[in-house]
């Protein structure tokens, strides 16, 4: 299904405080040892036991952004991004202020003024809304941290499985990353190694621990302190982190049409927002499955087309109208 969308804007104002500010993105490049991550690959953790890998759902949040000469920026608390094994992370994080980036800080799992709510009470693509499989633990117990389950053992047929979770054990971590600069945006780039995630837990002997502190815990910790290290990341524009995902944005520069299309079927865009130059939203839509959307801008000038899929990722474009 195609939608097409007209926007017409009357006169642009410019803004040196907006102008000013960058996107910040994140992204985190899946890896299984020294490889690229896929689901099911025959890997081993440090005590040498063979294993795999068949789901990796977790939560980052509670972010600080650590920027020229040490300044700490703290981001909002419901900056949340739930991280699959099925996609790269490739997110916004906001505009800010900042020069040069030097580091982040961040939890895994969801901070405790959200941890106790109900999924109800969010709809996708927010990151706490119902998923499948779940990520929540009945609302009083709250949302998983981390979901880890796989195959164990010489015949890859001992099942584990890790569901770590709790207000004790949501952990800080601060990794010291440059942030990469383009443009209008600065990329901080973590690679995130899931065998690091098994470090010292023989899988073979199939633990099944669902937030019972056990080794569900030491994969939290395992998290906090062997996954995350600074990454090299996607090609350093918006558009080739976008297509990382599938979704790209043509013709652009553009004489007022432009298409938008997301090849990955498995993570269909949700919405989009068009901001003009000075930082102002000219337009919101909202879709159902759609991944061909045509949008028709009258005026020409400089925007930003943010684009959010229904597992929560976003992306921006900047796209020039002749």
């Amino acid at each position: 299904m195609t939608q097409k969308i007209t926007i017409s804007i009357l006169a642009l104002v410019l803004s040196i405080n907006a102008i000013a500010q960058k996107n910040v993105y994140l992204t985190v490049k899946h890896k299984l040892g020294t490889n690229s991550f896929a689901y099911n690959q025959a890997a081993t953790n440090d005590l040498g036991n063979n294993l795999n890998i068949s789901r990796v759902d977790y939560y980052m949040s509670k972010f600080v952004i650590i920027h020229d000469s040490g300044k700490r920026l703290t981001l909002p608390d419901n900056v949340i991004i739930l991280a699959k094994g099925s996609a790269n992370v490739a997110q916004n994080l906001g505009s800010y202020n900042v020069t040069n980036i030097e580091g982040i800080t961040f939890s895994i799992g969801v901070p405790s003024s959200y941890n106790n709510s109900d999924p109800a009470l969010y709809s996708s693509p927010n990151p706490l809304a119902p998923q499948s499989p779940s990520m929540h633990w009945g609302w009083t117990a709250g949302f998983r941290f981390v979901a880890l389950e796989g195959l164990a053992g010489a015949s890859l047929k001992t099942v584990y499985e890790m569901h770590g979770l709790g207000n004790n054990n949501y952990f800080s971590q601060t990794k010291m990353v440059s942030g990469v600069e383009n443009g209008n945006n600065i990329f901080v780039n973590l690679d995130a190694d899931y065998s690091q995630a098994l470090k010292g837990i023989n899988v073979t002997l199939g633990p099944i621990d669902h937030a019972v502190d056990a080794t569900d815990l030491t994969v939290l910790r395992n998290f906090r302190d062997f996954v995350f290290s600074p990454g090299t990341g996607f090609p350093v524009s918006i558009e080739s982190v976008a297509k990382e995902s599938g979704i790209s944005i043509y013709p652009n520069p553009s004489n007022g049409e432009l298409n938008i299309i997301n090849t990955n079927t498995n993570n269909t865009l949700s919405s989009l927002e068009i901001k003009d130059v000075t930082g102002r939203v000219v337009s919101t839509h909202s879709f159902q499955n759609s991944n061909n959307i045509k949008i028709d801008i009258l005026t020409k000038g400089i925007y930003f087309v943010y684009l959010k899929t229904t597992i929560g990722e976003t992306f921006s474009h900047k796209v020039i109208i002749n």
